[in-house]
């Protein structure tokens, strides 16, 4: 017969279910940050091979764009040329870029023509730049970058495994506290929707790729159809990768942070106008699958703290003071992991104290606020800016 005092165990239950799943998503992270493919400098990278073209579309880089050809100038591998793309800058880029004539003497600096009503601005320049090229390899880097010298060497490596696409995740240098706050975040919501092994593997319709440094097979970019094929595109780079796995060819994607280095975002300003373009474009890039992550990183980042809110509004009520007990242990035994698991992948991942871990679920919070302000303006008609241009999709 049915006790009418017997414990409801369903709360129990759900407690322990919710807290075990998520103690495993936090554990699961640092095992695939541990996980993820690099490519890292070594002994006996190769000195000579074919040429390779490196393009750099810049618009509005004097003061950053110098260390990326200073990078280039140091390079070990010789055989390769330089195309810098000068996208209607205004502050003096292309006057800065000549400077560097003496140290890379294959340096040759483009004047980007008038932008096209259905190109995107850095499709056009990259576009120009390739057309211009001589190398069998095209290597399309941001002007932010920073090559260490073994960039091309390895590149040309991995090329010769069979190849046709490699790109590469830069150690991103987090300076402001804006930075670290919101980048870790942002940063860990692409790695679990793009997972590498699942890009790398010719049986997965899954693509990735990001443009601070792709480097393609000249053949294959004119089959897919280069730039011109993603012409209008905001995010051209994960496009160009669709396009490149759609059509069999091999692409590789690899953290490098020993041979490429890069500051994105220069505080707050930069960092949340850029921020806003990506999460509008992702989010239509990545469909379900980017729905579906940014909902487990969300959970992630407050469930714990709804559990100590639970706890807190089960003890005004006069509810079971063992679940409120319950309720508290296990928000703060959560917030513990979590602060510890992600502190572990923010040091391997981005070089910096594991003390920002405890700050990661904050982080989280304010990109997915900066995302959702993005959506509105763009269903609102206002669009978003970037280098003073306007995104209306």
């Amino acid at each position: 017969m049915f006790d009418v005092h017997q414990i409801d165990v369903s709360p129990w239950l759900l407690l322990t279910l919710v807290s075990v799943l998520l103690a495993l998503w936090y554990v699961q992270d640092v095992i695939a940050a541990f996980r993820t493919p690099r490519l890292d400098p070594h002994p006996g990278l190769p000195d000579d091979g074919p040429l390779v073209t490196v393009i750099i579309p810049a618009r509005n880089e004097a003061t950053r764009i110098g260390a990326c050809l200073e990078g280039l100038a140091q390079q070990s591998y010789r055989r390769f040329e330089v195309i810098v793309v000068d996208d209607d800058s205004h502050d003096g880029t292309a006057d800065v870029v000549r400077t560097y004539t003496a140290c890379l003497p294959s340096l040759t600096v483009l004047s980007s023509k008038t932008l096209p009503h259905d190109w995107a601005g850095k499709c056009w320049a990259c576009w120009q730049g390739a057309n211009q090229a001589h190398g069998a390899w095209l290597l399309f880097l941001d002007a932010d970058v920073v090559p260490r010298p073994a960039l091309i060497a390895a590149l040309v490596e991995r090329a010769r495994a069979g190849r046709d696409m490699i790109t590469l995740v830069p150690l991103i240098h987090l300076t402001s506290f804006a930075e670290r706050l919101v980048l870790p975040p942002f940063i860990g919501l692409i790695s679990a929707i793009y997972p590498f092994d699942r890009v790398n593997d010719p049986s997965s319709p899954l693509a990735f790729a990001i443009g601070q440094c792709i480097m393609m097979r000249r053949e294959t970019y004119a089959a897919i159809g280069g730039h011109r094929a993603v012409r209008g595109s905001v995010l051209e780079d994960m496009d160009l990768a669709r396009l490149v796995k759609q059509s069999g060819y091999a692409l590789e994607a690899a953290h490098a942070p020993d041979l490429l280095e890069v500051r994105m975002y220069n505080g707050w300003s930069t960092l949340s106008e850029g921020l806003k373009k990506n999460a509008v474009a992702g989010y239509r890039s990545g469909g379900t699958r980017s729905g579906l992550m940014g909902l487990r990183l969300g959970l992630m980042a407050t469930m714990p703290w709804n559990m100590l809110a639970a706890r807190f509004a089960l003890t005004l009520l006069g509810g079971d003071p063992a679940l409120a007990q319950a309720l508290a242990l296990a928000g703060v035994a959560l917030l513990l992991i979590g602060a510890i698991c992600w502190g572990i992948v923010l040091r391997y991942r981005f070089r910096i104290s594991p003390l920002w871990g405890v700050l990661y679920g904050v982080g989280t919070a304010v990109y997915f606020a900066l995302a959702a302000q993005a959506l509105r303006q763009i269903r609102s008609g206002k669009g978003v800016v970037w280098k003073g241009r306007m995104f209306l999709r």
